[in-house]
């Protein structure tokens, strides 16, 4: 079996609210959202569809800003996220989706993308 076979879905895991960023966009506009206090990362869900504990959330951005400066280190980092190579793109993917399968509960891993999307280019300002 593939990699991506053995990726959740929707079916596999449907207390997951947002598999994709569409999901995501149409809850933030929703009288849901406006009461909710699932905060600045609403979009990240483990499997019954809560938002990770703080601790957690600083694990995680901890695991990323080591990844990023790794790809500084290997000369890899981009300009902004968006510019991030293919190869870039892997590790960071295999190394936050080992330690942090809460990520793989997306489709076309749009999560990890859009939280290094939302915080990488503040990061890279200070430290490359």
């Amino acid at each position: 079996a593939s990699a991506d076979e053995k990726r959740p879905t929707r079916s596999t895991h449907p207390n997951v609210h947002f598999w994709t960023k569409t999901d995501y966009d149409d809850w933030l506009d929703s009288a849901e959202a406006a009461g909710s206090n699932r905060g600045l990362y609403a979009y990240l869900e483990d499997e019954n569809g809560d938002v990770p504990k703080s601790e957690t959330l600083g694990k995680i951005r901890r695991a990323l800003r080591a990844g990023w400066r790794e790809l500084g280190q290997r000369g890899m980092a981009p300009d902004t996220w968006g510019k991030a190579s293919t190869s870039a793109l892997q590790f960071i993917r295999l190394q936050i989706e080992k330690e942090f399968p809460l990520f793989k509960l997306a489709d076309n891993g749009w999560k990890l993308e859009y939280i290094c999307t939302k915080t990488y280019s503040a990061w890279r300002k200070h430290h490359l």
